[in-house]
């Protein structure tokens, strides 16, 4: 095809500035979103589980060795990759309750109902 080579600090020049720009370039993966949980429910939740509708696993806890109050809130980042998303809410008195259509587009915060439905505030 081509027959010339380019000088080596050219050729090292352009190799630098592409592995710069793939370094300081977010996949889609690593871009996430801020998003505030907030336990709306009247009632203590002892474990609070939030994860992308495809994953299989429920992942960490994010109440953590604490408990979350009526009005506690917990500050995450989600993966923006995903757009819906489930929740598994278990409470201090043994009951629970998931859900499995959580459609965060757009959404900043999340309030939490006892009976499983949820409040959304909308970025804007």
């Amino acid at each position: 095809m081509f027959n010339f080579k380019l000088p080596a600090f050219v050729r090292v020049f352009v190799l630098a500035a592409f592995l710069v720009a793939a370094v300081q370039t977010p996949t889609l993966a690593e871009i996430t979103e801020p998003l505030e949980i907030v336990n709306e429910t009247g009632r203590t939740i002892m474990s609070l589980y939030f994860v992308p509708i495809q994953k299989k696993s429920w992942g960490n806890d994010l109440v953590g060795s604490g408990v979350m109050n009526q009005s506690d809130k917990r500050s995450i980042h989600y993966d923006a990759a995903y757009r819906i998303y489930k929740i598994k809410v278990e409470f201090a008195d043994g009951t629970s309750f998931t859900r499995k259509d959580i459609d965060l587009l757009d959404v900043w915060r999340l309030g939490i109902k006892s009976d499983g439905s949820y409040n959304k505030n909308a970025r804007g």
